[in-house]
C-alpha cells in the first residue's frame, strides 16, 4: 500500500507527519471556543409590539393581524404565527433552512416600518429581533447593601458597574433587574389646577418645551463661523417648579403654583432578592449577555476577574455576589465527557495489552489514539467548530472505531514475523494483505457518519459537528 510503503521506506518522514498533526491539533485546541452546545443560527424572526393597556382582542385586531398581512410577502417564510396578550403582540416568523436570517430580518423591519402609520399612534415602536437561545444571560450578579436604599444601589449599578462590564470583550450587554431608578415626579394639585382653569396637557407641553437642548443655527463673522445652541435642559430638580405654564394678566402661572415637584424614584416593575444565613434582603441583579459566537467560558472568566476588581473598589457596605454562572455547568458537563474519553482510551489500551500480551504492540497500536484524536482539533478549528458536548461525544465514539483497524494490521504483521520474515518484509506484506479490507472498513464508517452531518432541519445543524468530527478522526 502507498501509505505503508512510505512509512517503511521513510520512517523519519512518517514520524514528522504524525508530530505535525499532533502539533496542529494542540495549537488549534488552544484557539477553540468552549460552549455547551454547537452555535446554531435558528431561522426565526420575532416582531414584538407593546400597546400599554390594550386588551388581547384589540392587540389581535389592530396590531397582530395587520402585521401578519404585511409580512406574508417576505421571501422564504415557512410558517407565520402570532400571539396576542394584554398590551403585547408577538408575531413569529419561521424561515426555511438556508435563508439568510439577517437579510430576512431587515426585510421584516422595512415592511413593518411601511405600515407603521396605519397602526395605533400610542403603540411603542415594534421591536424586530432574531430569535437565538444563546442570547439568554450567562451570568447573574447581585448587589445589595444594608445601609443604602435600592435607588442608590441602582445608580451605582447603572453608572459604574454596568459600564465596566459592558466594556469586557465578548459581553453583548448587561440588563439591570430589580432596580429603582431616579425619577422627577410632578404631582398635580387638582383643586389648584381647576382654580386656574388649566389642564394636565398644558403642564406636559410646558415641561416638554422648556426642558430641552436645541441647535439654534450659526453666526458668521468674516471667515469664521460659530454654532449656536440653546441649553435649556434643567439640571436642578427644584427648577421644574419655576417653569411657566401660561401668562394671565401679565403674570406667569408656574408649575409650582399648581403642582409639587418631588425628586423621587420610579415605580418598581421588577424585583430581586438574595437570601443567605442572615436572611432575605432586596437587591439589584445584573444579567450579563454574551456576543453571539463568543467563548462562553472565556467571557465568564473575564467577568469574574472584573467583579473581583470592582469588589475592592466599591464601598465597604456594598456586597457584590455572583449568584449564577452558566460557565460552571458547561465546565462540569464537558469535564464529564473528557473523563469518559480518557477512561475509554485507558481501558482500550488495557484490553489491547490483555489480548496481544505485548507492550510493543500495545504502544504501536495505542499511537492511533493521540494522533487521530488530537489532530481532529485542527479540523474543528478550520470549520469554526467549538469544543462542545457534540464534538467531544464524537471523539469519544471515535476511540472505539479508531483502534480496530490498528489491532488488525498489527496482529497480521506479528503473524508474518512469527513466520520468520524480517521486520520490513513483515510490515510490508502484512499491511498489503489486509490493506484494502482495512480501507473498506474505514470508508464504511465514514459513509455512515457523513450523512449524519448533512441531515435536514435543526437536528441536522446540531449533528453536523458530530458527523464531521467522527469522519475526520477515522
Amino acid at each position: 500500500m502507498f501509505l505503508s510503503d512510505i512509512s517503511i521506506k521513510r520512517p523519519v518522514f512518517a514520524t514528522m507527519m504524525m508530530v505535525a498533526l499532533v502539533v496542529l491539533g494542540i495549537v488549534s485546541y488552544k484557539r477553540l471556543a468552549i460552549d455547551e452546545y454547537p452555535d446554531i443560527t435558528y431561522p426565526t424572526v420575532i416582531a414584538q409590539t407593546t400597546y400599554p393597556g390594550a386588551s388581547p382582542e384589540v392587540m389581535m385586531r389592530d396590531i397582530s393581524k395587520p402585521i401578519e398581512e404585511a409580512l406574508n410577502t417576505v421571501q422564504g417564510i415557512k410558517e407565520i404565527s402570532s400571539t396576542s396578550l394584554e398590551g403585547v403582540s408577538i408575531v413569529r416568523l419561521s424561515f426555511n433552512l438556508g435563508v439568510d436570517v439577517l437579510a430576512a430580518q431587515q426585510d421584516v423591519q422595512s415592511k413593518v416600518a411601511r405600515i407603521r402609520r396605519t397602526l395605533p399612534q400610542d403603540i411603542q415602536d415594534p421591536i424586530i429581533q432574531h430569535f437565538d437561545p444563546n442570547d439568554s444571560p450567562i451570568m447573574a450578579i447581585a448587589l445589595r447593601s444594608k445601609e443604602r436604599p435600592i435607588r442608590e444601589i441602582t445608580d451605582l449599578a447603572s453608572e459604574v458597574i454596568q459600564t465596566r462590564l459592558e466594556s469586557i470583550e465578548g459581553v453583548g450587554g448587561v440588563n439591570i433587574i430589580g432596580g429603582n431608578a431616579r425619577q422627577i415626579r410632578v404631582q398635580v394639585d387638582p383643586d389648584a389646577l381647576r382654580s386656574y382653569g388649566l389642564t394636565p396637557a398644558l403642564i406636559a407641553a410646558a415641561l416638554l418645551s422648556e426642558n430641552q437642548e436645541v441647535p439654534a443655527g450659526r453666526i458668521e463673522r468674516g471667515a469664521m463661523e460659530r454654532l449656536v445652541r440653546v441649553t435649556g435642559r434643567i439640571v436642578d430638580p427644584k427648577a421644574f417648579a419655576d417653569i411657566p405654564i401660561t401668562v394671565r394678566n401679565g403674570t406667569p402661572i408656574r408649575i409650582g403654583d399648581v403642582a409639587h415637584v418631588v425628586d423621587g424614584a420610579a415605580d418598581r416593575r421588577s424585583a430581586a432578592e438574595i437570601s443567605d444565613s442572615t436572611g432575605t434582603a432586596a437587591a439589584v441583579s445584573l444579567e450579563v449577555l454574551k456576543v453571539s459566537g463568543s467563548n462562553t467560558v472565556a467571557v465568564a472568566d473575564a467577568v469574574k476577574a472584573t467583579v473581583a476588581e470592582l469588589v475592592k473598589q466599591l464601598p465597604h457596605d456594598i456586597e457584590m455576589t455572583i449568584i449564577r454562572d452558566d460557565s460552571r455547568r458547561i465546565r462540569e458537563s464537558l469535564a464529564d465527557v473528557q473523563l469518559t474519553i480518557i477512561l475509554g482510551a485507558l481501558l482500550t489500551i488495557a484490553i489491547i495489552y490483555l489480548f496481544l500480551n505485548s507492550w510493543r504492540s500495545t504502544v504501536i497500536t495505542g499511537l492511533t489514539l493521540p494522533v487521530s484524536i488530537i489532530s481532529a482539533f485542527f479540523t474543528m478549528w478550520v470549520f469554526h467548530f467549538t469544543v462542545n458536548t457534540m464534538t467531544l461525544l464524537a471523539l469519544s465514539l471515535a476511540i472505539g472505531l479508531l483502534i480496530d483497524d490498528a489491532i488488525v494490521v498489527r496482529e497480521n504483521i506479528v503473524r508474518h514475523l512469527e513466520m520468520g520474515k524480517s521486520h520490513d518484509a513483515a510490515a510490508r506484506e502484512g499491511t498489503s494483505e489486509i490493506g484494502l479490507a482495512v480501507m473498506a472498513t474505514s470508508f464504511a464508517v465514514i459513509a455512515v457518519f457523513i450523512p449524519v452531518a448533512f441531515m435536514g432541519g435543526i437536528i441536522g445543524r446540531i449533528f453536523f459537528q458530530f458527523g464531521v468530527t467522527v469522519a475526520f478522526a477515522v
